[in-house]
């Protein structure tokens, strides 16, 4: 897996609007009407440190924790105890991106 492909997933296959989000890309669920509140985000890229954070909850971290143990862990922030979660992209193939990141945007859409 790499930044490109992880982007284009989030943009192409999940619709995702892209904006900044403190100096990072990051990925959000479109606004349920036109000029409306901006959707909940599922996922910011680190393009400089090669991985992307998905935003799950607790019991999704749980899942892609036991999917790929050394790709997936929480992120070192009160974030991570309440289900952020990084994605060391390197260490991916593809279809488990996809399925961490569907989980990721599932949570986003509730």
């Amino acid at each position: 897996m790499d930044i490109a492909t992880a982007r284009d997933i989030a943009l192409n296959d999940l619709l995702g609007e892209e904006y900044d989000h403190f100096g990072k890309a990051a990925y959000r669920i479109p606004a349920k009407k036109p000029g409306g509140k901006p959707g909940r985000t599922f996922m910011t890229l680190w393009i400089e440190g090669g991985f992307a954070v998905l935003m799950l909850d607790t019991d999704l971290q749980a899942t892609v924790l036991d999917l790929a143990p050394a790709a997936f862990e929480p992120h070192p922030s009160k974030w991570g105890a309440k289900g952020a979660t990084i994605a060391h992209l390197a260490k991916l193939d593809e279809a488990t991106f996809r399925k961490a990141l569907g989980m990721a945007h599932r949570h986003a859409m509730r």
